[in-house]
C-alpha cells in the first residue's frame, strides 16, 4: 500500500461474495493480520461466541446492526495496518461509512445475484433470511438498497465472480 493509505484495507460487499476468503488471502499475501467483523460483534468472549447469523436471529435486525457498528469502531480504531472482512450490511449506517472513508481504504467486491444465491445454498454457514420472498429476489433487493453505499465507501469495484485466485489478482492490483 501507498505510504499515504490508510493502513487498514476492508473488503466490503453483499453476503457469500468472498470477502472473507479473499480477505483472508489478501492478508496473507500482504502479510497483515486479518479481521472477519463477524467474528468481533461481542465485546464480552466470556460466555460460548454466537455466529454472526445466530446474533441477526437472536437480537433482531437493529441490535445486530448496533453490535456490527461497535465492533467496526473498534477495529478502525485500532493502530496498525490489517485487513478487514466487513459484513454485507455495514455500509447501511451513515456512521459506519463515515468511518469506512475516513479510517478506511475499501474495495468492493460485486459478483452476479444469481451467483451469490448458488454459493449460500452450497454453504452451511446460518444465514437468516432478511425477506420472506424468494432467495434471488433478496439478493436483488438488498444489492438494490446497498449499491449506492458500496459505491460511496470504495476506491474500486472488483468483480468477484472468477476464480478466487483471479480475483485475489485483482485485488493485488488494487494496493
Amino acid at each position: 500500500m501507498t505510504h499515504d493509505a490508510p493502513a487498514t484495507l476492508c473488503l466490503v460487499g453483499l453476503r457469500c461474495v468472498g470477502k472473507t476468503t479473499l480477505g483472508r488471502r489478501l492478508a496473507e499475501h500482504l502479510a497483515l493480520p486479518f479481521v472477519d467483523l463477524d467474528d468481533e460483534l461481542e465485546p464480552d468472549r466470556s460466555g460460548p461466541a454466537r455466529s454472526a447469523g445466530e446474533c441477526l436471529r437472536d437480537l433482531g435486525e437493529e441490535g445486530f446492526r448496533d453490535l456490527e457498528s461497535a465492533a467496526l469502531e473498534r477495529v478502525l480504531r485500532e493502530e496498525g495496518a490489517r485487513v478487514v472482512a466487513t459484513g454485507g450490511g455495514v455500509v447501511l449506517r451513515a456512521a459506519n461509512r463515515e468511518l469506512l472513508r475516513t479510517r478506511a481504504r475499501c474495495l468492493w467486491l460485486h459478483a452476479p445475484s444469481e451467483q451469490l444465491v448458488l454459493r449460500a445454498t452450497s454453504d452451511a454457514t446460518l444465514r437468516p433470511a432478511l425477506s420472506t420472498g424468494p432467495p434471488l429476489g433478496e439478493w436483488q433487493a438488498m444489492e438494490e438498497e446497498r449499491e449506492e453505499f458500496y459505491a460511496e465507501v470504495s476506491a474500486a469495484r472488483i468483480d468477484a465472480s472468477g476464480d478466487p485466485a483471479e480475483v485475489l489478482a485483482l485485488l493485488i492490483a488494487q494496493m
